[in-house]
């Protein structure tokens, strides 16, 4: 799988492509609180806890979706 180049509060790292952007932060040590997300069981986003903010986005996005 082809790995990408993200960063997470001003740190580069290298993630796989196609992962959330929850999960990218979990392989690199960085926590992301969330209520809903249960992997492989729901992707609805709806408590809204996981907000984080990405470049480029009109506004905050989930990081579970």
């Amino acid at each position: 799988m082809e790995n990408v180049n993200i960063k997470i509060n001003g740190i580069s790292y290298s993630v796989p492509n196609g992962v959330t952007i929850l999960e990218a932060a979990k392989s690199v040590g960085v926590e992301i609180p969330t209520l809903c997300y249960l992997k492989d069981v729901n992707e609805i986003g709806a408590c809204r806890l996981c907000l984080v903010e990405v470049t480029g986005a009109r506004g905050l996005v989930t990081a579970c979706m």
